[in-house]
C-alpha cells in the first residue's frame, strides 16, 4: 500500500467512525425558516417569536420567522411538507390544526404521516366564564340549574366552529349531562361582547381575553382547565379538582413541525436543540406572561404519539356529534 492509498483508508476508517455524530451536528447548516401558519401579532405568532428567540441562542443560527396565515393552515402546513427534509425549514401551527381541524377541513395531506412531529411548544389553556348576573357561579350550579330545567338549552358563546368555544359545551354535556347549547359567532370580539352583556350566560374562552373580565367583575370564572390552580388565573376553580379533568382536553397546544421523513439524525439535532429551549426558566416565565403553560410533549416520540392520540379522539368525537362540514 502506498502512501496516498495509506491516507484515503485512514481517512474512511476514522470518517465511518463519527458519521452520525457529524451528520447530526450539521443542523442547523444556515438559518433556520420558521413558517407560521396564523398572522403577526396572534397568540401562535407570539409563542413562536418567543421560541425562534430562544433557538437562535441555542443554536447560533438566526431564525427567521415567516407568517403564512389563512385557508385554514393549509398553504404554511404544504409549504413545509414540500421543504427539503433538512430541518431547515420547521411549520409553528396549533395542534388542533392536525387533529381536530383535519377531520373539518378538507386537507389535502395526512397530518399524520407527512409531516414529521416534533415537539409541543407550549399549552394554553382555556377557562368557562359566566355573565357576573347567571343564576349560577359553579360547576355544580350549573349542572344543578341545566337539571332542573331539561327543556331549556343554556346558551353559550362561541367564536367559531370547531374550536374549542364550541366544542367545549358539547363535551361537558357528556360529561355532566347538562343541556348547553353553542351559539356561533363571527369571531371572538362579538361573542364575548354579548356574553358580558348577558345575551348569553356562557362563554368557552383563552385566558388572555378572559382572565381580564373576570377581574374586572364582569364575568364569572366557573372552571379553567389548568391541572391546577394557577396564577395565571387568581382565584379560579380548575375542572380536575372540581370533577371533570377530561375537559382539559380542550387545552390547545402549540406545535413544531418539520417535513415528511426527515432523517434520524437530523430529527435528534432539532430535538435537542428544542429540548433545550423548552426546558429553559427563562423561556417557561416569558410563556407565562402571555398565558401559555410548559409543554408536555417535549420530544418527537411523545409529541407524535400525543397528535395521534388527539387525532382519533377528536375524530370519533365529530363523528359522534354529527358536526358537518359546511358545503
Amino acid at each position: 500500500m502506498d502512501r496516498r492509498q495509506f491516507l484515503s483508508a485512514a481517512a474512511i476508517a476514522a470518517t465511518a467512525g463519527v458519521a452520525p455524530h457529524a451528520m447530526a451536528q450539521q443542523w442547523p447548516a444556515r438559518a433556520i425558516r420558521l413558517v407560521v401558519a396564523y398572522p403577526p401579532g396572534g397568540g401562535t405568532d407570539v409563542v413562536a417569536r418567543l421560541f425562534a428567540d430562544y433557538l437562535t441562542r441555542v443554536t447560533g443560527q438566526s431564525v427567521v420567522v415567516e407568517n403564512k396565515p389563512g385557508g385554514a393552515t393549509i398553504p404554511a402546513t404544504q409549504d413545509v411538507i414540500r421543504a427539503r427534509n433538512d430541518g431547515q425549514t420547521l411549520l409553528v401551527t396549533l395542534g388542533s390544526s392536525a387533529t381536530s381541524g383535519a377531520h373539518i377541513n378538507r386537507v389535502p395531506y395526512d397530518p399524520l404521516t407527512d409531516l414529521t412531529a416534533l415537539a409541543e411548544l407550549g399549552r394554553a389553556p382555556v377557562l368557562l366564564a359566566a355573565n357576573k348576573d347567571a343564576p349560577f357561579s359553579t360547576l355544580k350550579e350549573l349542572i344543578a340549574y341545566s337539571k332542573a330545567n331539561p327543556t331549556k338549552p343554556i346558551h353559550s358563546a362561541s367564536y367559531g366552529p370547531g374550536t374549542s368555544s364550541h366544542f367545549g359545551p358539547l363535551l361537558f354535556n357528556r360529561l355532566a349531562g347538562t343541556n348547553l347549547e353553542p351559539v356561533l359567532y363571527k369571531g371572538s370580539a362579538p361573542a364575548t361582547q354579548d356574553l358580558v352583556g348577558g345575551v348569553v350566560p356562557l362563554m368557552i374562552d383563552g385566558l388572555t381575553t378572559g382572565v381580564p373580565l373576570y377581574q374586572a367583575g364582569k364575568t364569572k370564572v366557573l372552571a379553567t382547565t389548568i391541572p391546577e390552580r394557577s396564577d395565571l388565573a387568581p382565584g379560579a376553580p380548575t375542572f380536575r379538582e372540581q370533577g371533570f379533568p377530561e375537559m382539559e382536553q380542550l387545552s390547545g397546544y402549540f406545535a413544531l413541525f418539520g417535513p415528511k421523513a426527515m432523517p434520524k439524525a437530523t430529527v435528534d439535532a432539532v430535538s435537542a436543540a428544542v429540548r433545550k429551549v423548552l426546558a429553559d426558566p427563562a423561556y417557561q416565565k416569558r410563556l407565562a406572561g402571555v398565558g401559555v403553560l410548559p409543554p408536555q410533549a417535549v420530544t418527537p416520540e411523545a409529541f407524535a404519539a400525543q397528535i395521534r392520540a388527539d387525532h382519533a379522539r377528536w375524530g370519533q368525537f365529530i363523528k359522534d356529534i354529527g358536526f358537518k362540514i359546511d358545503g
